[in-house]
């Protein structure tokens, strides 16, 4: 091992602490809002007041949803280990993944891919077809409840709009959704993931920064799962109920 490592996030010494280029107490702490410090770490790029809001937004758009298997997996660990916040908080992030709440990076992928190709109409109807073929869902359009508009996306769109961000991303995926519901026949609102999806990558963030949003968003409401279910614990009742509700069928 010669120790040879590289790395642009972060160095420190006696005194200080310096994430890209600017000294953490002095030009982060106190100066930037925790969106505006989260695209500092990541690209290293400082944002308009509008954009603070819109990435503000974005942070605070996937804290809580109802009981999600991300609230339940987090409430029934912290049930079996009462003294692991960090190990209740993980089992809960673990299920942010391509089904919920975390689809938004293979959107980031599908709109980056379509932005980057010659032909931008064949490209959505390309990947439109496709996904009709293989029997998926495009993450990015359509909700089971909210209908005929997640105002989630609404009001990032609106915020996006009054701050610039809304390019060619947000369009790709507006013509997605064009696509979409002339070959279904049905009304398909964008959702908050395609929202995040889009604008993330309107930013210049990469895919993986788009599911970032939703963990670290998720992350918070997991806590707050946490402190309700010290004060008015339902883990144990959850757990008891599927139990009661099991039946046992003898192997065929």
């Amino acid at each position: 091992m010669n120790g040879n490592y590289e790395t642009q996030l972060s160095t420190h010494d006696e005194e200080s602490v310096t994430i890209r280029g600017k000294d953490l107490t002095s030009e982060i702490m106190g100066e930037l809002d925790f969106g505006s410090a989260f695209i500092h770490l990541l690209i290293g790029e400082s944002l308009t007041a509008k954009e603070e809001r819109l990435v503000n937004a974005m942070l605070s758009s996937l804290m809580v949803h109802g009981t999600t298997p991300h609230a339940i997996a987090t409430r029934l660990t912290l049930l079996s280990e009462p003294n692991s916040t960090q190990g209740a908080v993980a089992s809960g992030l673990l299920g942010v993944g391509s089904r919920f709440a975390g689809a938004m990076e293979q959107c980031a992928t599908d709109l980056q891919s379509i932005n980057s190709a010659d032909d931008r109409e064949a490209s959505v109807a390309e990947l439109a077809a496709a996904y009709r073929e293989s029997g998926n869902r495009f993450s990015g359009i359509g909700h089971p409840e909210f209908d005929p508009i997640d105002p989630r996306a609404q009001r990032l769109f609106e915020l996006a709009e009054e701050a610039d961000v809304a390019g060619e991303h947000v369009a790709i995926l507006k013509d997605l959704q064009s696509e979409f519901e002339e070959t279904t026949g049905r009304d398909l609102p964008i959702n908050v993931t395609g929202a995040i999806g889009a604008l993330s990558s309107d930013l210049g963030l990469e895919p993986e920064a788009a599911r970032g949003f939703a963990i670290v968003s998720r992350a918070a409401g997991l806590i707050a799962e946490i402190i309700e279910e010290k004060e008015s614990p339902i883990a144990m009742d959850v757990w008891q109920s599927v139990d009661d509700e099991m039946t046992y069928v003898e192997d065929q």
